[in-house]
């Protein structure tokens, strides 16, 4: 679907309560509303504008259980790109135990970088962009950007998950 008449909203920066407030689950009818199709239209082209992988409602000071991440391919972040996806109520279900460090910065905390230890596989399930169920296996880089987009929708940021804040940096 294209993106139409769709406004680049301002990211709200670490220490605003909505990045650590609790996200609102959405029904399949309120994810079909325009209001709601226009949100998604809205974090696709912030995302972009400040030229980032992922990006959660509350990110734009919406208390909702969405998040959008994608990446054209050929980009140094991951090579084989990300599709623009569209999350409703997410849940994850780790696939085995390995995990890796790696560094991991925030549109809400710009210029901060530090490493963070994520699983590496992981099975992704909620609602598309039209309100429908979803299942879908992921690894590496994208399953980072899953984590991190779904810390977000609990309240949490890639700082909380820091067991090491010696490798936070600018």
């Amino acid at each position: 679907m294209p993106l139409v008449h769709t406004a680049v909203r301002k990211v709200v920066m670490l220490g605003d309560p909505v990045l650590r407030a609790e996200t609102r689950r959405l029904s399949p009818a309120e994810i079909r509303l325009p209001e709601i199709q226009r949100l998604i239209e809205e974090m696709a082209v912030t995302m972009e504008a400040y030229e980032g992988v992922g990006i959660a409602a509350n990110q734009v000071g919406e208390g909702l259980s969405l998040f959008l991440m994608g990446l054209k391919p050929g980009s140094e972040r991951w090579r084989e790109g990300i599709d623009l996806t569209v999350v409703f109520n997410p849940e994850m279900k780790f696939l085995g135990q390995e995990t890796e460090w790696d560094w991991e910065g925030c549109l809400s905390a710009p210029g901060l970088r530090g490493k963070v230890e994520r699983h590496t596989r992981l099975e992704l399930e909620g609602l598309d962009r039209e309100g429908k169920p979803f299942r879908r296996t992921y690894e590496g880089f994208p399953a980072r950007v899953i984590q991190h987009e779904t810390d977000h929708l609990m309240g949490k940021v890639y700082l909380d998950r820091m067991k090491d804040l010696t490798t936070l940096a600018y």
